[in-house]
């Protein structure tokens, strides 16, 4: 992967940056350095650094040998898919309150994933999840915070590359596949507020569209960046959705936009 996390601090960092930091793996009289290792973002364990010795080739970072390494998203997500597998006592009220909140914020939270998904999302998937949510009581689960939504919308699919045909011709608009991860102590959404106490890594993981398989997996990683949840974009400014996109909301909810 061309992105870790850095050693001591929870933030991604780059091959070239860590060795500006920490120093190249032989010291001025050739013998190996001391160096606090890089984090995998999904298992935290410890990283080597693949290549470094070449730096014009793009070295990587890479999971040390390990006879039986522990569970990490970013080597099992294609088989795994993030859901609530639990029951747990709903608060109805509560559940309402947020549903009603998201509508009335539907834009922002639309500009988000938008945002995280390199600007390239179909209006008709943001519409396909909240039915989804619905489907499943999501808006009731006890510790949700409506700043969680898009995060877990994001989790809660897979993104393949966008294209589309104008005039007869084929447009790549975003070439790579994208899958938001939860770090490893999170297995389902039950987990965000159990093992993280609301404070998750998440992982922004750029594939390689595969060719030959239905879904890529670690062979195909290009790239990862941790994304930390902003709780204040409900506040911030954000570009109104197309006309488009409201009349396609519009036309699925027009009880909840007030129609």
């Amino acid at each position: 992967m061309k992105k870790a996390m850095h050693p001591t601090e929870r933030r991604s960092i780059s091959v070239q940056d860590y060795i500006a930091e920490f120093g190249p793996r032989l010291d001025e009289h050739g013998k190996e350095r001391l160096r606090i290792r890089p984090r995998c973002p999904g298992c935290s364990q410890p990283l080597s650094i693949r290549g470094e010795e070449r730096l014009q080739y793009d070295p990587v970072f890479a999971h040390m040998p390990d006879d039986n390494p522990p569970y990490c998203p970013l080597r099992n997500q294609a088989t795994h898919r993030y859901e609530f597998l639990h029951d747990v006592p709903l608060n109805h009220e509560r559940g309402a309150m947020i549903r009603a909140s998201f509508f009335q914020h539907w834009q922002q939270h639309w500009s988000q994933l938008r945002l995280l998904l390199d600007k390239f999302a179909d209006i008709a998937d943001f519409i396909a999840l909240i039915q989804h949510a619905d489907s499943v009581k999501f808006w009731s689960r006890p510790n949700l915070e409506e700043t969680d939504i898009p995060y877990i919308f994001l989790a809660w699919k897979e993104w393949p590359p966008v294209e589309k045909t104008r005039n007869g011709r084929r447009e790549v608009l975003r070439s790579t596949w994208i899958r938001f991860l939860f770090d490893s102590r999170v297995r389902t959404f039950d987990d965000i507020w159990i093992r993280t106490q609301g404070d998750p890594v998440i992982i922004k993981a750029t594939y390689k569209a595969p060719q030959r398989t239905h879904s890529p997996n670690i062979n195909h990683l290009l790239d990862t960046d941790v994304i930390n949840i902003n709780r204040s974009f409900l506040d911030e400014k954000f570009p109104e959705a197309p006309p488009f996109v409201i009349k396609m909301m519009h036309h699925e909810f027009p009880r909840e936009l007030g129609l």
